[in-house]
């Protein structure tokens, strides 16, 4: 059984989005779990999962060690979906620091964007050596967090450096100036928040690929 976690913050920040591509995996004969914080008993150790949030990754990582796990946009390059055309349309890519040691995903991501007929700009920071995931290193972890995963949230508070509102602002507006396109596309919800508190514009996966479903 193949399982797909779209992520609360992406479900929250894109519905629309979120449902077509749910409705569309549903169609294929996958089956939709809810959260990655909620129980996970009907998950078999067999079963894979399938999921589009950089965070639900870190935590199934420590909750369901033993199932497969892979990116929507993973899964995506290996069915038969049809890709919407954009036309060439131009993008700085934005890898975020969640994700450094996941190539796959990564390079997924792009695979995406070039069957998408979207042509993108790297960052002098991207893969292994970028550092980037909005203010989510710049506040407190989420409260629940540590009794859900411990090993995980121990490791996060290390990297945890505080600003205040006004730090997180200006660190972000420094960030965004660094673009050289209009557009940015991202796969995480820190990114796509830290880019727009900086000014830019963000334009999630999730949204790129669900444009003609």
């Amino acid at each position: 059984m193949i399982w797909y976690l779209p992520g609360c913050d992406v479900r929250r920040n894109h519905p629309e989005a979120v449902k077509k591509m749910t409705e569309y995996l549903l169609g294929k004969g996958l089956k939709q779990a809810i959260c990655c914080r909620k129980d996970l008993s009907a998950i078999a150790e067999e079963d894979e999962i399938i999921q589009n949030c950089t965070l639900c990754e870190m935590v199934l990582a420590e909750r369901m060690p033993h199932n497969c796990r892979r990116s929507l946009y993973e899964y995506l390059l290996e069915t038969d979906f049809v890709w919407p055309d954009w036309q060439g349309k131009t993008v700085t890519i934005q890898d975020c620091r969640r994700t450094k040691d996941n190539r796959a995903l990564q390079d997924a991501v792009r695979e995406c964007l070039h069957r998408m007929n979207i042509e993108y700009v790297e960052m002098p920071q991207n893969h292994e050596q970028t550092e980037y995931c909005g203010i989510w290193y710049n506040t407190p972890i989420a409260p629940d967090l540590p009794e859900i995963v411990p090993e995980l949230s121990a490791c996060l508070e290390q990297q945890r450096q505080l600003m205040t509102e006004a730090e997180q602002k200006a660190a972000m507006e420094a960030w965004v100036r660094q673009y050289r396109t209009e557009e940015t596309a991202v796969y995480c919800n820190g990114c796509e928040r830290g880019i727009r508190l900086g000014g830019g514009h963000p334009l999630h996966m999730i949204e790129l690929l669900t444009r003609d479903l």
